[in-house]
């Protein structure tokens, strides 16, 4: 806590016995105790109490941000991803209308896959009769 060396703390020691005589040194030593007891205890209180703010700061810090990616509409980001300025969106209904409007005016398609006819095998097929022979 503090950096005293040992010739200081002499020094001081010196110092309180000269001042408060060897009859009160003791109480002296013991009221310091209590002082010094009672202001680590209240640095604890106060470190313990810091700590407990910045973890409720912590936790309404990442409150927020839930709360922020919760609202976040996705159809509107992946637009900005694809899209970023604006230019895609317009381009793409006008020719969205183009082939709708196309989609009318033509006639509707014909199938593709026609019936087809039956083609007899050559096995099956059956000479005609000749016109000479029985």
């Amino acid at each position: 806590m503090f950096d005293f060396a040992w010739s200081e703390i002499g020094l001081i020691g010196l110092v309180a016995v000269l001042v408060l005589g060897p009859k009160e040194l003791p109480q002296a030593m013991r009221t310091l105790g209590r002082f010094t007891r009672q202001a680590r205890k209240l640095a604890g209180e106060f470190q313990t109490h810091v700590n407990d703010l910045m973890r409720e700061a912590e936790l309404e810090d990442i409150k927020r941000s839930v709360d922020q990616v919760s609202t976040v509409n996705v159809g509107a980001e992946i637009d900005k991803l694809l899209d970023p300025n604006g230019e895609l969106g317009p381009e793409f209904e006008a020719s969205l209308a183009k082939a709708q409007q196309d989609m009318k005016i033509m006639p509707p398609p014909l199938p593709t896959s026609a019936p087809v006819a039956h083609t007899p095998e050559p096995s099956e097929v059956k000479a005609p009769p000749s016109e000479g022979h029985p």
